[in-house]
């Protein structure tokens, strides 16, 4: 179970974001939702209002059949914000075969990696402490 500790919390009908740690920002993508440039900006908008910087990690947990809009990718990649790492929960074999593709194409500022599980993500964004050159 995922604990919220961030005051600054977003929900929608298809996402919610947090600071579930003082260096972990969640960002959780409903069951069969499209994840558009609106979500993005909100996502965004969480690092703005907590002034999150590069020390961030970031955990983005995706439910079942959601998929994210071509504008909405080239976005992220285009003007994503900055991170020590960022752990992707996908449980779908298929959305880990586009995602597994897409990271490899697109030019990468930090680590990311995808994970079956959320506490298997935990874990890999834990070895990335303040003190490690990961």
């Amino acid at each position: 179970m995922v604990e919220e500790r961030s005051q600054y919390k977003v929900k929608t009908d298809k996402f919610e974001g947090y600071l579930m740690a003082p260096d972990i920002l969640y960002l959780h993508y409903f069951y069969n939702q499209e994840i558009g440039v609106a979500e993005i900006q909100l996502g965004f908008e969480l690092h703005e209002k907590h002034e999150l910087d590069e020390n961030i990690k970031r955990l983005v947990h995706c439910e079942k059949f959601v998929s994210i809009t071509r504008a909405a990718r080239e976005l992220v990649q285009n003007h994503g914000k900055p991170a020590k790492a960022e752990a992707y929960v996908i449980p779908f074999l298929s959305q880990k075969i586009l995602f597994n593709l897409h990271i490899k194409l697109r030019k990468r500022k930090h680590p990311i990696k995808a994970f079956d599980q959320l506490d298997e993500a935990l874990h890999w964004l834990n070895t990335f402490s303040d003190a490690s050159n990961n």
